[in-house]
């Protein structure tokens, strides 16, 4: 008989939230105003308005509405969902320009970010790992503020995994590409298993980056932002602001444009005037609001810094069906103790995808149709020590620029060749990078030999996870808001957003930011 594989490693980043009933998390998509509320103009007072409803945002928003204040949320996105299982309506609708934003630098960088009431949580795959301890106390550490340590953080990250429906994947809708992974990370001793999701009522459909059809995401839509309803939040979408009011040298408000979402007509003008004003607009969004306006030059480095999470692919060919568009969306990991900040987890994606990546177009698309259902997968995500900057068009969007680092390329390589050695480790006949001149090979070996020599340019390479670009800090010349989150040149204006991060996080960042946007919306509140 074969010796079974060991059980999965404890891992400190994966935690489930304490449970709750489901109704206690997935609440009825929240009320919002779209732009018939805003047809020929509308004025609002508000103690707090906030620039942005995803996991920043909302998370600040419910604090502040908690503690009693009157908040007032701008969404550009529309007033509710619109999904479908469709990329082209997905990216129409519930991503920022379009899903068209592009990083130009020594490659060419595909940059995803959400829009819509819920922002990025609407479209991403809910996966909810906790930052580091290092990362965390390195932030305490950088902040001289205890408060950011990972210690400190803990109580935070447990509130809102058990608020958003954090658990470890079930295997019962796990789909055969995450088990394989888990399978073969197993077998390798290596710490992972199947990944921490909110998504409490997950039915294992594939279909997250589109959005979810049965209502079993925590969304913010969902979630968070019900609860900051419950305690008198409201909410105006379908508005992008264009303007920080500024007034004796204080952040006093902000202006926007309501459009039509179809036909992208100028509804009317939106002014909030509110003696605090939180920019949740996100780490691309963010920057590029105050560069448009004019305004970032006078508040220290906005827009520069950027991380965003690198990424490629190692896709592997089974004897058995795997269809890795089928089951739960990204829900497996795993880690090496090797490749700290490396974290390659479940590649999920509808078929014209996988046919894509395979290089299974033209005369080559009837055998990739013969492969498909045996395709498995996964993502390999770097911490990246690169950067790059947002600046803003004359119209408004963004100008983005990343520079990767020689580190990072040769961290990717390593994490791709340990991938392929979990994926041969469940049973891989054959691997295959997406990478220009590389194909498939039926050993680690040969794969990483293969890889050894390929530069940054011959990487088809993604990032949906934008950070640091208006940073945490103690030092105005360094970084743009302090501990607090207020602008160290501006007061009022305050950032709750993954732009506030002071460093790259290593995992994907939706929990953190959420719990960010938690002890930021505390002190703002405490503040008065």
């Amino acid at each position: 008989m074969s010796t079974p594989p060991p059980p999965p490693v404890d891992d400190p980043l994966a935690r489930e939230g304490a449970p709750l009933p489901l109704s206690e998390i997935i609440h009825p998509e929240v009320p919002a105003d779209g732009w018939e509320a805003a047809r020929g103009g509308r004025q609002l007072q508000a103690d707090v308005v906030i620039v942005g409803t995803g996991p920043g945002g909302a998370s600040a928003a419910r604090a502040l509405a908690m503690a009693g204040a009157r908040v007032v949320l701008l969404e550009e996105g529309p007033a509710a969902a619109r999904f479908r299982p469709n990329q082209a309506h997905t990216a129409r609708h519930h991503m920022q320009e379009g899903g068209s934003m592009v990083a130009q630098g020594n490659g060419l960088l595909p940059i995803a970010a959400g829009r819509g009431v819920g922002g990025g949580t609407l479209i991403n795959s809910a996966l909810s790992f906790r930052a580091p301890d290092e990362i965390l106390d390195g932030w305490a550490t950088l902040l001289q503020d205890d408060g950011w340590s990972g210690a400190a953080m803990a109580p935070l990250y447990d509130e809102i995994s058990s608020l958003i429906g954090v658990r470890l994947m079930w295997d019962e809708i796990a789909g055969r590409n995450n088990q394989l992974i888990v399978q073969g990370s197993r077998a390798l001793g290596l710490p992972g298993g199947l990944a921490p999701r909110s998504t409490p009522g997950c039915m294992g459909c594939g279909l997250c980056n589109f959005g979810c059809p049965v209502q079993g995401k925590a969304s913010m839509n969902l979630s968070l932002l019900p609860r900051a309803w419950q305690h008198g939040a409201r909410i105006q979408a379908d508005t992008r602001v264009d303007e920080v009011l500024v007034e004796g040298g204080r952040a006093v408000g902000v202006r926007g444009r309501c459009l039509h979402p179809d036909t992208g007509e100028l509804v009317g003008e939106v002014v909030v005037r509110a003696p605090k004003v939180v920019l949740s607009a996100g780490a691309i969004g963010t920057p590029r609001l105050l560069w448009h306006q004019g305004l970032a030059r006078d508040l220290g480095p906005v827009g520069e810094g950027l991380h965003v999470h690198p990424g490629n692919a190692v896709l592997s060919l089974h004897d058995e069906t795997v269809s890795m568009w089928k089951g739960a969306t990204q829900g497996a990991y795993f880690t090496h103790p090797d490749l700290p900040g490396v974290l390659p987890h479940a590649f999920t994606a509808p078929p014209e995808v996988c046919l894509g990546a395979i290089g299974a177009v033209g005369r080559e698309l009837g055998r990739g149709i013969e492969l498909l259902p045996r395709l498995g997968g996964c993502v390999v995500m770097v911490s990246d020590k690169g950067e790059g900057r947002v600046r803003a068009t004359s119209e408004g969007r963004a100008a983005l620029t990343y520079h990767f680092d020689e580190g990072d390329l040769e961290r990717t390589k390593r994490g791709m060749v340990e991938t392929a050695r979990v994926l041969f480790a469940a049973g891989a006949r054959r691997v295959i990078g997406i990478v220009h001149g590389v194909g498939w090979h039926d050993s680690v070996e040969s794969f990483e030999r293969a890889l050894a020599d390929r530069r940054i340019d011959h990487f088809t390479l993604y990032a949906a996870h934008p950070m640091s670009t208006t940073r945490m800090g103690r030092d105005p010349q360094t970084s743009v808001v302090g501990p607090d989150g207020q602008a160290h040149r501006l007061p009022g204006l305050y950032i709750s957003d993954a732009g506030a991060f002071p460093t790259s996080l290593g995992v994907n960042p939706q929990l953190t930011t959420m719990a960010l946007g938690t002890r930021l919306g505390q002190r703002i509140a405490r503040a008065g």
